[in-house]
């Protein structure tokens, strides 16, 4: 089965979807572009377009927006570059994200006890309390749920999991865009 199809059926086969996108799916590390970027975002669009779904980044470059994903189902707790509300920043307000991580948590309640497909792009080790780890943990205790990791290093999945998830060895943009 070709990586595309097995995307698309383990999407197709569940109730909802949750997104996390990493800092692989960022210009910053110079191995994708801004129109890339948008391109992938895109392709993720059509592949959830019709799952509930909701996106994690901790990415700070606003694309996620650029892209027209519909930012009530975003939640950005790194902060904004536009808006200059930065987690680096010593200034840093994290009660911009708050309310929006409310939400998140709330919908992710929701998913208890459906079939959730996780879905993961790019997510490192930068911050893995917000995205890698939690969604590590609700495989572990959703035995409904699946997940797809794509990363071009860290694609390893816990053992506890691994029957459940699927993971690629590739750049998540350049993926993406060749499907």
């Amino acid at each position: 089965m070709k990586p595309i199809e097995q995307i698309a059926e383990k999407i197709q086969q569940s109730d909802m979807v949750l997104i996390g996108v990493g800092d692989e799916f960022t210009e910053k590390k110079g191995k994708n572009t801004k129109e890339e970027i948008l391109q992938a975002y895109q392709k993720v669009m059509d592949l959830v377009k019709r799952k509930p779904w909701f996106l994690v980044t901790v990415n700070t470059d606003d694309l996620v927006y650029d892209a027209g994903v519909n930012s009530f189902f975003v939640v950005a707790p790194c902060g904004s570059d536009r808006s200059g509300n930065v987690v680096t920043n010593e200034d840093y307000d994290e009660s911009c994200y708050l309310s929006q991580w409310q939400y998140y948590r709330n919908w992710l309640t929701s998913t208890i006890g459906k079939k959730l497909c996780i879905l993961e792009l790019g997510v490192g080790m930068a911050y893995p309390s917000v995205i890698r780890m939690p969604f590590e943990r609700t495989v572990l205790y959703n035995q409904k749920s699946s997940m797809i990791r794509i990363h071009s290093k860290l694609a390893q999945v816990p053992e506890e999991i691994q029957n459940r998830s699927i993971c690629y060895d590739e750049n998540p943009v350049k993926f993406l865009n060749t499907l």
